[in-house]
């Protein structure tokens, strides 16, 4: 209950104060105009404040008596500065007034001022200037920064020490399963951008050979994804939870002759492009379309994850966070969206999704710390282990299991995924509803079905919605501490910088801390300012 009222008598302090601050700076600009001297004593007073308290913290003047409470030791000082600044300031208000058109134009300039300056004085007390004092501190020697010089120490070790950043292993990225699934998929999006473009502007040769292709495609599509689901459930009726088809899957993308074939298939393509080039043509190219689109992310999403997951360190992990929260966020969000406006129950299915919002991040850690919960021996009281053990499989750890490591990291992005889908979802839908329905019936009396409306109508019209989201997202997971910090703390190869800087600032170190929070700003600051620019060019 204290905690309760102290938290709501802080809130209410700081809205008097910016009440305060707000009716004050008004009837200081309006003074400009009617009342000089007023207005000379209020700029005097707050000269004189900001003098007494320089003159205070540097012990350039008696402190004066402790008087208790908020006038403890030195207050006192302040306070007669500000006395004595506005009185000299009401003193050289009567003696010269300026002119009334001057006082005019005083007044006009102040006037916008009143709105922007509490926040102003907001922002640089409580950002600004502890941002540049972090930045100062992480350069300063010892713990605490209180020795003389300067150093790089510090991020000399982010970047150099293997918990931290590592590129050793890189090598595997290029040999790894997700790799070559995603040069694969990287292929067959250019057959199918070249598919496309020929069914559109090809001659009849063209587009037979296109649909060849394409049909060609959507086979192997269908057997693999066929293949893929019987395996499934032949690990569930099998003992003890292996498949024959999964197996020989997974040997068929992790051999040698599979990454050999699809870099030399991807290689001529490549070659021949470039001859086109060369000889002055050019080859069309739909990168538009749904399947080429689709195929291109897919394969760009799996080389990512194929160097997170192969290097190591908190930097990439962060790094991790964001790509895979952003990216699955805002996909999901967009499949809501688009699903909750046909469903007949949209309010109340929005609802539902846009529930988690509500929910505090450590909260959240702690309901899918009980879904994941796993019990050594006996029937399991987590649901997602009870699910794999009423289906036949074993019960694993999925924070803890060394077997998952890295991808153990992903259970924990899941959480984050759950809570911020509805707000991409709440955004796009707005987004999507504001399309005029004109561009949407002339795609379909064109002859465009309903995936290609989407893909070709709705979405180029919600690209600035979509990068909105994602750019907000990429800020909001950069800063993750809560969820990391309540489910593992960390360990397993989870930790992230926020996690990190909080771990030294607990360990007296401010010079540590500081530098991964300084490196946490370096990550934001390239969105922030391609959001600006955004926004500028926007408006012009």
């Amino acid at each position: 209950m204290g905690q309760i009222v102290t938290m709501l008598v802080s809130v209410i302090g700081a809205l008097a104060v910016t009440a305060v601050l707000f009716v004050g700076a008004d009837r200081t600009a309006t003074a400009a105009l009617n009342r000089w001297p007023a207005f000379a004593a209020s700029i005097g007073g707050v000269v004189g404040l900001i003098v007494g308290a320089v003159l205070q913290h540097n012990d350039w003047v008696p402190r004066g008596p402790a008087l208790g409470g908020p006038f403890d030791e030195g207050w006192l000082a302040i306070v007669i500065a500000g006395v004595i600044g506005a009185a000299l300031g009401n003193g050289a208000g009567r003696g010269v007034v300026p002119a009334l058109d001057r006082r005019i134009r005083l007044e006009a300039r102040l006037r916008p001022w009143v709105f922007v300056g509490p926040g102003l004085l907001f922002v640089t007390g409580g950002l600004v200037i502890p941002g540049f004092r972090t930045l100062w501190l992480s350069f300063k020697s010892g713990t605490r920064g209180q020795e003389p010089g300067f150093t790089i120490q510090y991020y000399e070790e982010i970047f150099t020490d293997r918990t931290f950043f590592s590129v050793e292993g890189w090598s595997s990225i290029f040999t790894s399963r997700l790799f070559i699934v995603g040069l694969a998929a990287a292929t067959v999006a250019a057959v199918a951008a070249w598919a496309s473009a020929s069914r559109i502007v090809g001659g009849p040769l063209r587009v037979h050979l296109a649909g060849r292709a394409m049909r060609l495609l959507g086979t192997v599509a269908v057997l693999l994804g066929g293949a893929a689901l019987v395996g499934f459930f032949e690990s569930i009726i099998r003992e003890p939870n292996r498949s024959a088809i999964v197996d020989a899957l997974t040997v068929l993308v992790s051999s040698r002759i599979t990454l050999v074939v699809v870099v030399g298939v991807a290689a001529v393509l490549l070659v021949v492009w470039l001859l086109a080039r060369m000889s002055g043509g050019d080859i069309e190219m739909d990168w538009g379309s749904p399947a080429s689109s689709t195929l291109f992310v897919l394969a760009i999403g799996m080389a990512i994850f194929a160097a997170l997951s192969t290097l190591q360190g908190v930097v990439w992990n962060n790094i991790w966070w964001v790509v895979t929260v952003a990216g699955l966020s805002t996909v999901l969000g967009l499949l809501l969206a688009i699903l909750a406006e046909r469903a007949q129950g949209e309010r109340v299915a929005k609802t539902l999704i846009f529930m988690p919002m509500a929910i505090s991040m450590v909260g959240a850690a702690v309901i899918w710390d009980f879904m994941y919960e796993v019990q050594p021996t006996g029937n399991q009281t987590g649901l997602l282990n009870a699910i794999l053990q009423g289906l036949g499989f074993e019960a694993r750890g999925f924070f803890i299991n060394s077997s998952m490591i890295p991808w153990n990291n992903f259970w924990i992005m899941f959480i984050m995924v759950w809570i911020q889908t509805g707000f991409a979802m709440v955004v796009l839908s707005a987004a999507i509803r504001a399309v005029p329905e004109e561009l949407t019936e002339a795609a379909r009396v064109d002859g465009a079905n309903e995936i290609q409306v989407f893909w070709r109508v709705i979405v180029p019209q919600i690209r600035p919605t979509i990068i909105v989201v994602v750019t907000t997202l990429m800020v909001i997971v950069t800063k993750v501490f809560d969820l990391v910090k309540a489910t593992t703390g960390g360990a397993n190869r989870t930790n992230v910088l926020a996690n990190e800087m909080f771990d030294q600032l607990r360990d007296r170190n401010f010079t540590s801390s500081s530098a991964f929070a300084v490196v946490l700003l370096a990550l934001v600051l390239p969105v922030m300012i391609y959001n600006i620019r955004r926004l500028q060019s926007e408006l012009k």
